[in-house]
């Protein structure tokens, strides 16, 4: 029940998020790609997405929305698709502030190395370590695990001792862009949504 209820509150949360940076407008979908662009290119075979997340302070109280973006080159490879020469990245900013709007402040997240992938039906796994800034500086060597789900949805998870919880208890989530949709020049298709 706890579990349903707060899958629920995320959606409904998430939803609210992306409509406000998008601005409620159809006419939005045109610049959906140049927020960012100048910071988060999106190289040939790398991925792109938002984070649109809420998160619980304890219990299952939300505490905190996440707003933000991520890009990686991991989606859809294997191990044997990186080396020296061809690191892995990850790569996220994100916003994150209180639902009374106060304590607003950053996160950004680098230097991701990958250690396993794993597919389980429609779901990717991507573990690996990387840098978190927090309060008190850059953490580094954070053990973390990337999924993606149905090719549509992202959750970030990291070992919550290594940031002092800070995250809360459950996985940040996002969104994934296809190439399609950072490449739109049109409104919004609703036709295909459910």
């Amino acid at each position: 029940m706890f579990m349903q209820k707060h899958v629920i509150g995320i959606a409904i949360a998430s939803t609210m998020i992306v409509a406000t940076i998008l601005g409620g407008a159809p006419t939005v979908a045109k610049s959906i790609n140049a927020p960012y662009s100048e910071q988060f290119r999106m190289d040939k075979g790398g991925a792109y997405g938002t984070i649109a997340s809420i998160q619980s302070q304890q219990g299952d109280s939300p505490g905190w929305i996440l707003s933000g973006h991520w890009n990686t080159n991991i989606i859809n490879k294997t191990m044997a698709d990186f080396n020296q020469s061809n690191p892995t990245s990850f790569d996220a900013m994100f916003s994150m502030v209180m639902l009374n709007g106060s304590a607003k402040h950053q996160h950004h997240v680098s230097n991701f190395s990958l250690t396993d992938v794993k597919v389980e039906d429609n779901t990717v796994s991507y573990k690996g370590q990387a840098t978190v800034t927090m309060k008190a500086g850059p953490v580094t060597d954070i053990p973390m695990e990337i999924k993606i789900h149905n090719n549509n949805v992202i959750s970030i998870w990291f070992d919550p001792a290594k940031v002092k919880n800070h995250f809360g208890v459950s996985p940040i989530y996002g969104t994934v862009f296809t190439e399609k949709e950072m490449k739109s020049e049109g409104s919004i298709d609703h036709k295909n949504s459910t």
